[in-house]
């Protein structure tokens, strides 16, 4: 069985609760939430459902908060927390005992429960997986940890002036991270290499893919803060698949539970890709959730 674990430092993000909804929803029983001692309470409801981790009571096994280089002006801390979380779940990891997690970012929905469809079959359980959206880009949507020990080999080589799509890239390379596939390659143009790059074990998850961000902030738009004004139909040009332009994004309804699911369908084949999760960049969360 898999842990579900989000992180919540030190500001409370409203939308992380339409977040959890979804993964009670989805049937998950082990989700960790690590925030700080003066967030607890925005977690009440849940008190029965989640475990609450306290960061105040981890372990800085690294130094981080201490080394990090990176900007703690920016959105209340932005780019050092984004990188501060790895190094609060290898904590919690270690102390807690806990492997085989899947880690989501606050703004991601997921549709699937992890334990159905993300066998340990499919998974190399020495390698971390998330996804990748470009050969210099990965974002950590959604991502898999086997155990504290194979995180380490990240954070030992972690780059205190970079952030954490960069340190991942780097990782990559040195072979320690697997890729969550953002496509499925099936035409000519899916053999440039930078496409199989991003399609990395699409074999594996049977007709699963991943969002990173680009197929979120295509639905949903990106956040206000970013761009204000209605930006539904983004296409995110940093992505090397340009989904707005390779075909279109339906949701079906699954009978059996009676739930929406997003699927992907090419222009050119009529191929349908499930997508496992949504990374929801406008964070308007409970527009495209189950609940």
């Amino acid at each position: 069985m898999f842990s579900l674990v989000l992180v919540c430092l030190d500001n409370f993000q409203e939308y992380i609760i339409t977040c959890i909804e979804q993964l009670i929803y989805l049937g998950h029983t082990k989700i960790y939430i690590i925030t700080n001692n003066h967030l607890f309470s925005y977690f009440e409801r849940f008190k029965n459902k989640i475990i609450l981790v306290s960061v105040e009571s981890l372990t800085d096994y690294y130094n981080f908060q201490s080394r990090s280089k990176l900007n703690r002006d920016f959105r209340g801390g932005f780019w050092h927390l984004t990188s501060a979380r790895f190094f609060f779940i290898h904590a919690f990891m270690k102390e807690y005992q806990v492997e085989r997690i899947i880690h989501l970012e606050n703004d991601v929905l997921i549709y699937y429960n992890c334990d159905e469809i993300l066998t340990m079959s499919l998974l190399d359980k020495s390698e971390i997986y998330l996804p990748y959206d470009s050969f210099e880009r990965s974002i950590a949507s959604i991502m898999y940890i086997p155990d504290s020990n194979i995180l380490e080999r990240v954070l030992e080589n972690y780059d205190t002036e970079k952030n954490d799509m960069q340190n991942f890239i780097n990782a990559r390379k040195q072979g320690w991270i697997r890729g969550f596939p953002i496509w499925i390659p099936d035409t000519i143009r899916d053999v440039n290499s930078e496409r199989q790059f991003v399609s990395e074990n699409s074999d594996d998850f049977h007709g699963f893919i991943f969002d990173a961000a680009a197929i979120g902030q295509y639905l949903g738009g990106v956040d206000p803060r970013n761009i204000h004004g209605n930006t539904r139909g983004f296409i995110n040009e940093e992505c090397v698949i340009l989904y707005g332009n390779e075909g279109r994004i339906e949701w079906e309804i699954d009978e059996i539970n009676n739930r929406k699911l997003p699927i992907f369908i090419r222009n050119e084949t009529g191929q349908k890709m499930r997508i496992f999760n949504l990374h929801i960049h406008s964070k308007n969360l409970s527009e495209f959730s189950n609940i």
